[in-house]
């Protein structure tokens, strides 16, 4: 009888270890939940507060159409079409850009990595903005090596990072102004520089831009409304990379955004 209980003190340390293992991996995932929670009551908080005014515009400017109709001149109307167009517009675009914050947020989500030419990639990017570069006269100083640069990542999802700090680029730059994009490849990893002439970030505001919902300027130089989620989407869609994204920036000299991709 003895013998048995020295048998079973011996497993005592060990099940008290595997105890207080499982208390602290379910304490980690009590404050996954608790985190997850929270962000989407942030996030449900921030549906409602931006899309209460363009969906009120929407409402109020039909509910007048319908009313007035047989009276609106030709000029009136198509006004107000573009209004209500114009909200639409940002309802959309804003439902859209969080829907894909949570979708790369969500402890499920998975890269679909494969082999890619990043060189090709950022190209294509850059060909995206082009239009809109040539309609703020915004120049282009592209730095791209000639050589084809292989790296294993998700398209998708990397050229959506790319356009998140290419349009925040040109958002915030002013007409005239030269925007430089840069891609170097050194030992270990392949750095992406995208530096703007543009209002700059101040010294209060630096550290906060990755941070969901967190809006500098609320109005580009454009007069387009700013969501606050291009950056955060950026940001942890390269660190989904086992990458990192830095910046720099002097107030209203101009930023200095650098994506760091690992090369194996």
């Amino acid at each position: 009888m003895a013998k048995k209980e020295e048998n079973s003190e011996k497993y005592i340390p060990a099940l008290e270890e595997k105890i207080i293992d499982l208390s602290l991996k379910l304490k980690s995932k009590s404050n996954e939940l608790n985190t997850v929670v929270e962000t989407n009551s942030k996030i449900l908080g921030k549906l409602t507060h931006n899309l209460k005014n363009p969906v009120g515009v929407i409402f109020s400017f039909s509910e007048m159409m319908l009313e007035d109709l047989e009276d609106y001149s030709m000029e009136k109307l198509r006004k107000h079409i573009q209004i209500i167009k114009n909200s639409a517009t940002f309802s959309l675009a804003f439902l859209d850009t969080v829907s894909k914050y949570t979708r790369v947020q969500s402890p499920n989500f998975a890269l679909k990595t494969e082999l890619s030419n990043y060189v090709e990639l950022v190209k294509s990017r850059i060909t995206e903005f082009n239009g809109i570069a040539s309609e703020k006269n915004i120049g282009l100083d592209i730095d791209v090596p000639s050589n084809d640069i292989f790296l294993t990542l998700d398209r998708n999802e990397i050229s959506q990072a790319l356009s998140a700090v290419l349009n925040n680029a040109m958002r915030y730059s002013n007409e005239n102004s030269t925007i430089k994009i840069t891609v170097e490849e050194l030992k270990n990893t392949v750095e992406t520089t995208i530096t703007d002439q543009g209002i700059g970030i101040s010294e209060t505001d630096l550290p906060h831009i990755f941070e969901e919902f967190y809006v500098v300027n609320t109005y580009s130089e454009d007069k387009q409304k700013c969501i606050g989620l291009g950056l955060a989407i950026a940001k942890k869609i390269v660190e989904l990379h086992k990458g990192k994204i830095e910046v720099n920036s002097i107030f209203e000299k101009g930023s200095s955004f650098k994506i760091i991709l690992p090369k194996k």
